[in-house]
């Protein structure tokens, strides 16, 4: 007959073992005064030398220069319109030594595509910038505004390039979809590639960032159309050019650029960056960045942007239906 206290007591033991090894693999609280040290990854989801690799090195460059005991490098994983680069930072949940530099592709990749994160998945930091996009064309080309192309494109589609399948290019022609305009689609890597593409006649028109069209603008190889902004930009050459809105399309392009953590970081360590970001943005290289490409100032931090976020996600889930 067994002993009526054995049961109890092995239930005991394996109890005592159990809270022993929580304890033991527990991780000690995140102080109020935490701050980062040594090495933080910066990741950027594209290729070196676009627009978001450019503004990664932008505020890594500001922080750095706040000379705070921490070294932030800039790491690229491109692949999958942002998929590869955004799937492997889910793996550092939890990391406050971890920053992704992120645009508006965070929100409509997962409208689109099969993927394993949103941007729900990691923990909203300060969002630093605004961007959006123009419509160029050769100057030999056979219209003159937005309008002209839209009604061209709706007796033949009209070829034109995106630099990604669900970024700030894609944005651009589901616009123009929207007004009743018909387009062929061929794919690039980069605004670059398809400013190439269009200067080469592979393409008949591109929508491309403001500040990678205006050299083309000058030079007098192409023509701008339009501009996919709120108002006119406040630059002597592009001031000139009209919105697709006076143009009478419903047409408007917005893209954010942010920072973000991991999610399940620790409240001292998101504050810490809050205020850290802040600070590097006060840095002559960010205001430099912001004037050269033609950008609109941001600073929305920690649950503004998060709102914000879930705003623009609900009106990417109206272009993406």
């Amino acid at each position: 007959m067994k002993s009526p206290l054995r049961v109890p007591l092995v239930l005991t033991s394996v109890a005592m073992l159990v809270s022993g090894c929580s304890l033991m693999n527990a991780k000690p609280p995140v102080p109020d005064d935490w701050t980062p040290r040594g090495s933080v990854s910066a990741l950027v989801a594209f290729a070196p030398g676009g627009g978001s690799d450019r503004s990664a090195r932008v505020i890594a460059q500001g922080l750095n220069e706040l000379h705070a005991g921490f070294d932030v490098n800039v790491e690229n994983k491109e692949g999958g319109s942002g998929a590869v680069g955004w799937a492997s930072f889910l793996s550092e949940k939890g990391n406050g030594n971890a920053l992704l530099v992120a645009e508006t592709a965070l929100n409509t990749l997962p409208l689109a595509y099969d993927v394993p994160f949103t941007y729900r998945d990691f923990t909203p930091l300060v969002m630093f910038a605004q961007d959006s996009r123009m419509v160029v064309a050769r100057k030999d080309a056979p219209y003159d505004t937005c309008a002209d192309l839209v009604e061209a494109s709706r007796k033949k589609p009209v070829k034109t390039g995106s630099s990604g399948k669900t970024g700030a290019d894609s944005l651009v022609i589901a616009e123009f979809k929207k007004n009743g305009g018909r387009f062929s689609v061929v794919p690039y890597g980069s605004t670059g590639e398809v400013l190439t593409g269009l200067l080469g006649g592979q393409i008949d028109v591109a929508p491309a960032s403001a500040a990678a069209a205006k050299p083309y603008l000058q030079s007098g190889d192409f023509k701008a159309l339009c501009t996919l902004t709120d108002k006119r930009y406040k630059d002597p050459v592009l001031g000139k050019v009209p919105t697709a809105k006076e143009q009478g399309l419903d047409a408007q392009v917005t893209v954010w650029r942010g920072v973000l953590a991991p999610g399940g970081i620790a409240e001292p360590q998101r504050r810490y960056w809050i205020k850290a970001i802040n600070k590097a943005m006060k840095s002559r290289t960010y205001r430099d960045y912001i004037k050269n490409d033609l950008l609109i100032p941001a600073d929305l931090s920690g649950q503004k942007f998060a709102d914000y976020l879930d705003a623009y996600d609900r009106q990417m889930k109206e272009v993406y239906r």
